[in-house]
């Protein structure tokens, strides 16, 4: 059992740190929480679900075809309001987010329905792993995972806007003077980190089945919760963070209780802002 629970605890905290880690990105280069970060893992299952149910796409043409949908969303959505944010008080950017979320879950709504949608896709035979049987698409989210962050690091910390992205982070009014443009380094993040949450969307729907307006609303505040805990603007610390949750709300759901799994992301939050507000694999607040 204690085995099962790892495996799982692995696999969701995966999930929590691949959607996580796009809203560390852009909180590192823009200095605001999106609270609508959750809103673009709901429209990469939607876009998804609406490619294979609407279009008769196969799952694999289906994933690309909604990491372009939600890239092009997120694109009118960061040239209207997320490029303006670069300037704002923080106040002012947990507003627009909060607006945005209300508008995307909303939009959903009244294009799909109220009612769950049920997906129909992914790989979901199960393959031996460890003398376990694990589905393969729970094996794909872990390894496309690892790939990302990989990626990222390499991103970040290796290429021209990788540079560009931590000094942004780092000093907006420098950039400014030495001739970075900024608003682009800003979008581009924008866009990069939301559709690190749809790819979370569509790898992870095939897993709970089924698709609706809300269902980016935990999501975000986990996020949250993950970011926090592992570092805000800690790419390589939001990993072991989500994977961090992940099994602890396994265990919890295991050994306690069902119902008492959502609460132990916002215990160790409170847990974190207590003792270590800097986060648990960091003592840098960005990048």
């Amino acid at each position: 059992m204690l085995q099962n629970l790892l495996t799982d605890g692995l696999v969701i905290g995966s999930v929590y740190a691949l959607v996580s880690v796009g809203m560390t990105v852009i909180l590192g280069v823009l200095g605001q929480i999106n609270f609508a970060h959750g809103e673009y893992y709901m429209a990469g299952a939607f876009a998804a679900w609406w490619g294979i149910d609407r279009l008769g796409l196969s799952y694999v043409a289906a994933i690309p075809l909604a990491l372009v949908i939600v890239a092009a969303i997120s694109l009118a959505i960061g040239y209207a309001v997320m490029q303006r944010l670069v300037d704002v008080s923080f106040d002012a950017g947990i507003i627009a987010t909060l607006g945005i979320s209300l508008l995307l879950q909303n939009t959903a709504t009244l294009l799909f329905g109220g009612t769950y949608q049920i997906f129909d896709g992914g790989w979901l035979e199960p393959v031996r792993v460890l003398g376990e049987d694990v589905a393969q698409q729970r094996v794909l989210i872990f390894v496309v995972t690892l790939a990302v962050f990989g990626g990222l690091e390499w991103l970040v910390r290796k290429s021209r806007f990788g540079k560009q992205m931590r000094a942004v982070a780092q000093n907006v009014e420098c950039c400014h003077i030495l001739g970075v443009d900024v608003r682009r380094v800003v979008l581009i993040t924008f866009v990069l980190g939301t559709t690190l949450a749809a790819l979370s969307g569509v790898l992870t729907a095939p897993i709970v089945m089924n698709v609706y307006g809300s269902m980016g609303e935990a999501i975000t505040l986990k996020s949250f919760a993950v970011i926090v805990m592992g570092g805000m603007g800690n790419i390589s610390g939001t990993l072991l963070a989500g994977w961090l949750l992940g099994i602890m709300e396994s265990l919890v759901a295991g050994y306690v209780g069902l119902q008492f799994r959502d609460a132990v992301a916002f215990a160790l939050l409170v847990l974190v802002l207590m003792w270590r507000p800097s986060g648990f694999f960091t003592t840098k607040a960005r990048y």
